[in-house]
């Protein structure tokens, strides 16, 4: 799948850049340095000096936060200006590497390897500050995943896989039994499970904590190129859940993110917001140790799916009916990326 270049992609957490620190991190094929500006903003640059391409992953952050390479000493501002030659008065004017555009926003950080003059910081989807909101408390983790990012989008949207893949967390053999609806336009694509009526799956008996039959939902959004986002619970049999009164259950939000390493690598940066079980001491490190299990599961039956794949290129598949919130996505992956072609060729 051809990797899309004019888009915000999340590059890390914000703890992962703290003051005075450098992270190296490819997004999209490029070699990227990430730290922060004298503003406490964070800044990315290519990974390359222009002057004898020394990585600047190996480089130092001086006191007024200019990166310097540490083969002949030129210092760069966040914006990639050279601002210092040592051995001579001038900076010759080509001295400069390429920045990407990057924000800090709902608890991440985010970077557009893409056409700056696009990156409009308003395309990063609301939905996403439901990781760093007072209403909501969440955990969240990093998995770099051995396969093509698209991967990732196909186990999340298709939940029928929790049943086996799962087993003994979220897990229940429920979930096939019921039928999924699909819906969605040119930007998305919207996939809605209920489960009503039923004993619940160990997690989610975990977190809503009492007895008794639940209605439970999944509801997944997914925007191209990488967003997939499980607006997902259980509430006690007749409180409202249908019916949009959630307030009696245990709600949840999966926030997932897959930004392409290269075309065969991803980063997943996921996230778990929740409503339930907010104040209770020491419950944010047990439901992160759980989630991170879930997705470590998800990861290996995604990565062993990809090393088939690149063992039988070509090869064809069957698809089921549940597999229909996966086409719509793929397809609208597939439109975004050719029309990024078609607008490169016009440029061109």
């Amino acid at each position: 799948m051809t990797l899309i270049m004019n888009a915000w992609y999340v590059a890390a957490w914000p703890e992962e850049v703290p003051p005075g620190e450098i992270l190296s991190r490819t997004i999209c094929n490029e070699p990227m340095v990430l730290f922060r500006d004298r503003e406490g903003r964070p800044a990315a640059l290519e990974d390359r000096c222009c002057h004898r391409q020394m990585p600047l992953a190996l480089g130092r952050l001086e006191e007024d936060c200019t990166l310097r390479c540490m083969y002949h000493g030129l210092r760069f501002e966040a914006d990639g200006s050279c601002v210092e030659a040592p051995g001579q008065a001038n900076v010759p004017a080509a001295a400069r590497v390429r920045a990407f555009p990057c924000v800090e926003r709902h608890g991440y950080v985010w970077v557009w390897p893409g056409e700056a003059e696009l990156a409009d910081p308003d395309l990063i989807q609301d939905i996403f500050e439901r990781n760093d909101h007072p209403d909501w408390t969440s955990v969240h983790g990093t998995i770099h995943l051995q396969a093509n990012y698209t991967l990732l989008a196909d186990n999340l949207i298709d939940t029928t896989h929790e049943t086996y893949v799962h087993i003994g967390s979220l897990g229940d053999d429920n979930i096939q039994a019921n039928p999924i609806s699909v819906t969605g336009d040119e930007k998305s694509v919207l996939v809605t499970r209920w489960i009503l009526d039923h004993d619940a799956a160990p997690l989610w008996r975990e977190a809503l904590n009492q007895d008794g039959n639940v209605d439970r939902w999944q509801i997944i959004r997914f925007q191209p190129p990488a967003s997939t986002v499980l607006d997902v619970g259980v509430a006690p049999v007749g409180t409202g859940a249908p019916g949009g009164d959630r307030s009696h259950g245990a709600q949840g939000c999966n926030l997932n993110f897959g930004t392409p390493e290269t075309e065969h690598t991803t980063w997943y940066f996921w996230a778990f917001a929740r409503k339930f079980r907010r104040d209770e001491p020491g419950y944010d490190e047990v439901l992160q140790k759980k989630f991170a299990n879930v997705f470590a599961e998800d990861s290996g039956a995604i990565e062993g799916a990809y090393s088939v794949m690149r063992r039988n290129p070509g090869r064809p598949t069957v698809n089921l009916r549940n597999d229909a919130g996966t086409l719509r996505a793929r397809r609208l992956v597939e439109d975004m990326a050719a029309a990024e072609a078609a607008r490169s060729g016009q440029a061109g």
